[in-house]
């Protein structure tokens, strides 16, 4: 069983490596694995259910509308 912190590093993750998002959208199962996550069938099935892709898009879009350039950090 993934702990809470380990799914939300995946799902940040997911967010910002294209690579790992189609390796979880073509078997979730065998993607977590090779990351040493452990996933309950519970987790396969929320992770399996989200639309990881639209998700992405939608935080791109946001992201790309903020100007880094005027941020102090």
């Amino acid at each position: 069983m993934a702990t809470e912190k380990e799914m939300y590093e995946l799902l940040g993750r997911m967010l910002t490596d294209g690579k790992l998002r189609a390796a979880l959208l073509e078997d979730p199962l065998k993607a977590t694995q090779a990351l040493g996550l452990n996933l309950t069938e519970e987790q396969l099935a929320g992770l399996r259910a989200t639309d990881l892709e639209n998700l992405a898009e939608g935080l791109d879009e946001r992201l790309s509308k903020y100007s880094f350039s005027s941020s102090r950090y």
